[in-house]
């Protein structure tokens, strides 16, 4: 996985949820380590997927981004061999590992602010009264994104990680960031990781002029994922013509990272009828970028998030065994994903794709992607009946209800 194309398909996991930690922090007891994750690898490379994105695992006070120490695994994930022993697992089956970097903010229990040199070479951000800045809450502090000494930390981390065997970063909340900060960083690390991945975490639709500023080898597209759950739960055909349009054009200079759920947002389970599910994977798997697949959606893990409001039913513990436990519908869906996987690795092409014909209409959706010679149509009903419809220079096609289909040529 190099830095000019980036991975092929991402699982995306959240270790402290996953593993079944207190998210809370007040229990501190490490009942399932990071090397549990080893029992994931199986299943990761059936999906297709060539990376795996974890959510922070840094020693913290709760959730895991109230960082306290970059360099230290939280005590209720286990320690730095546990993580090792991981690295070493997925390398010999060719899946690289990506973290969540930390960065734009830390703990009010950061390290650096009970260090002396702080006071003379301050990392985080004052007020008049010498107060330290909230970013956003107040059990985080704002980083002076300027200061020499913050820059040079941040890029150490970073090589620091690298040099274990990581493969790159999702660089969270990295919108709030001055771009001359990345810039600076990514090119010191750059320095010693040529190939490494970078991904920003951002929220603008239109992703090119933010990889320009900031360097970063791909940003992460929200508007694909809310695009895709409105069209299947009935929203108006134009609406989703007029999201892949800006698809295609944040797919101009680097693949973006494309998702259909993460930690933050109502699982994909409980946002689209079950019947729809594989119809939403064919999207993703079928379109230009990086696609991510967040752990639990691809056997259609639901949640309470809705009424409970709590982040920690988006991040529920799971065991590999579950997977073959899983009901039939799940099962079947799981089957559908692992084909669209395995299509994706045989067709790296698909990643610099380039999208094209777009069509919306009664409840049909098509599209073309295009790329190394290769052309690739798709068809897709979210309709609950079978429809015919015509395919260019070939037989028409049979759609049944709720169904998919492509042609690659």
């Amino acid at each position: 996985m190099g830095d000019r194309s980036g991975p092929a398909l991402v699982w995306h996991a959240f270790p402290l949820g996953l593993l079944g930690a207190d998210q809370s922090g007040r229990d501190r007891t490490c009942g399932r380590s990071l090397r549990e994750l080893i029992d994931w690898l199986p299943h990761v490379a059936a999906l297709g997927a060539d990376t795996v994105m974890l959510g922070p695992f840094f020693a913290s006070l709760s959730h895991g981004y109230d960082t306290v120490i970059h360099r230290a695994v939280d005590d209720r994930l286990g320690s730095l061999a546990d993580f090792d022993a991981l690295v070493e697992a997925a390398a010999t089956r060719g899946i690289g590992i990506v973290l969540d970097g930390v960065f734009a903010y830390a703990s009010r229990q950061f390290w650096r602010l009970t260090d002396p040199t702080e006071d003379d070479d301050p990392w985080f951000v004052r007020d008049d009264g010498g107060e330290l800045v909230a970013w956003r809450v107040d059990s985080l502090v704002t980083p002076d994104y300027g200061s020499t000494g913050y820059r040079s930390y941040v890029a150490e981390i970073m090589a620091w990680w690298l040099d274990r065997g990581i493969a790159g970063w999702r660089l969270d909340s990295s919108w709030s960031v001055p771009a001359p900060f990345w810039r600076t960083v990514l090119a010191r690390v750059r320095e010693s990781h040529p190939t490494a991945w970078f991904l920003g975490q951002v929220f603008d639709d239109d992703l090119p002029p933010v990889i320009n500023r900031t360097t970063m080898s791909s940003a992460t597209e929200y508007a694909l994922m809310h695009g895709v759950r409105e069209w299947l739960t009935g929203g108006p055909s134009d609406r989703i013509a007029a999201t892949l349009r800006v698809h295609q054009q944040n797919c101009g200079r680097t693949p973006p990272h494309t998702f259909l759920g993460n930690h933050d947002f109502a699982r994909l389970a409980d946002a689209i009828p079950a019947p729809l599910l594989p119809a939403a994977f064919c999207l993703l798997m079928t379109l230009p970028g990086i696609p991510g697949i967040y752990y639990g959606d691809e056997i259609a893990t639901t949640s309470n998030w809705s009424g409970s409001g709590s982040d920690t039913a988006l991040r529920p513990p799971l065991n590999a065994h579950e997977v073959r436990l899983a009901p039939d519908a799940a099962q079947d869906l799981l089957v559908s994903i692992r084909q669209l996987g395995a299509s994706r690795r045989e067709n790296p092409w698909l990643t610099s794709a380039v999208l094209t014909d777009v069509r919306a209409q009664h409840g049909v959706l098509t599209y073309v992607v295009t790329g190394d010679g290769h052309l690739l149509r798709t068809y897709l009903n979210r309709m609950a009946a079978p429809v015919t419809v015509d395919a260019d220079h070939a037989k028409p096609i049979e759609l049944p209800a709720n169904g998919w289909a492509t042609r690659l040529v």
